[in-house]
Parts: C-alpha cells; sequence; structure tokens
C-alpha cells in the first residue's frame, strides 16, 4: 500500500517537472528545457537559442511594462508648509486605519522626496 503511494507520488512530480521544463515561455518563447539542454523537449530535434534577441525581447516586454506604470502615475508637485497623510504598510488589518497624521512638510527635496516634521524637533 505504502509502495503505491510513493510510486503515485514520485510518478507525478516527474510528470510535473517535465511539464515544467516543456511548456513554452511566453516572454522566452522557448521552453526552459529546451534553452538549458539545446534540444526541444518532446522532438529530438536540436535548438539553438539565439540569446541576443531573447535578450531583446526580454528588454522590450521590461520596457513596454515600465511605460504602462509610468503613464499610471500622477505628477504632482509638493510645496513646504503642505500638509500631508504618512502611509503606515505595515498594518495589515483590513478595516484599520492605514494613514496618521496630517504632518507638515518642512523640506522638498529635489527628487519629490519630502521631509515631514512628525512633532517639535522630529522629522522624518
Amino acid at each position: 500500500m505504502l509502495q503505491d503511494v510513493l510510486h503515485l507520488v514520485d510518478d507525478r512530480l516527474a510528470t510535473t517537472m517535465h511539464l515544467m521544463r516543456a511548456t513554452i515561455s511566453m516572454k522566452l518563447k522557448e521552453s526552459p528545457g529546451a534553452l538549458a539542454f539545446s534540444c526541444d523537449m518532446l522532438l529530438n530535434v536540436p535548438l539553438i537559442a539565439d540569446w541576443q534577441i531573447i535578450t531583446l525581447n526580454r528588454e522590450a516586454l521590461v520596457n513596454k511594462a515600465l511605460l504602462k506604470n509610468n503613464q499610471q502615475l500622477i505628477n504632482y508637485d509638493y510645496y513646504v508648509r503642505q500638509h500631508v497623510l504618512k502611509y503606515d504598510n505595515t498594518i495589515k488589518d483590513k478595516l484599520a486605519i492605514k494613514t496618521s497624521g496630517p504632518f507638515e512638510i518642512v523640506c522638498v527635496h529635489v527628487n519629490g522626496m519630502v521631509t515631514i516634521q512628525l512633532w517639535a524637533g522630529r522629522t522624518e
């Protein structure tokens, strides 16, 4: 009985490993096993990978994703004496208040970061 279960688990793991190596990646346009072993994982056909094209395709995908994310950003200029809320991302409770403040901006840096005054003599 135990041997049958172990054989079944071993068979499932082997099938999963083969699927992971043989599945074609959408980003690479090839399977990881084909790239690693220079041959197709299902047929006995040699594969010559052009790593420069693969690198350029991955770079193009990254640039496309960056452009998409940058279009969603809101351009906003902060100024001194403006009041802002401080977001606390350590709070995991869905219904808890995740901001504190308002805090006054005491300095706006060139890169867009701000320094806020938490209380008298304490800035962040």
